[in-house]
């Protein structure tokens, strides 16, 4: 969750464009807030605190009442829910369909004390 502020930055910068902001300007101030809260959390062991740095900031104005949505972990997964049921249903579903037989079986294997 630390690294998510910085995952958003794409998102953030994107929104403020179409509200008019200048990407330039805008890409140079995530930078610049990014570089500042790496540094925060690798030199000095604290928390991620780049959303504060935004949110502090005028020029993302336009997100500044978005941002907690906009860090939502959910956005970020893409299609990884839908990849593990297809796992599950052509790689794992057949090895359990075809050993139903041994999934049957009591464990002999025990441990009395």
């Amino acid at each position: 969750m630390a690294e998510l502020p910085f995952m958003a930055t794409e998102v953030i910068l994107m929104e403020c464009v179409k509200a008019g902001g200048d990407r330039q300007e805008l890409h140079e101030a995530i930078r610049v807030h990014s570089m500042d809260a790496g540094k925060v959390v690798k030199g000095e062991g604290k928390p991620n605190d780049l959303m504060e740095r935004i949110a502090n900031d005028a020029l993302f104005k336009a997100v500044h009442d978005k941002l907690d949505a906009m860090i939502d972990p959910i956005l970020f997964v893409g299609r990884a829910p839908e990849q593990v049921d297809e796992f599950l249903a052509d790689e794992i579903d057949p090895v359990l369909k075809a050993n139903a037989d041994l999934l049957q079986i009591d464990s002999v294997d025990a441990v009395n004390v």
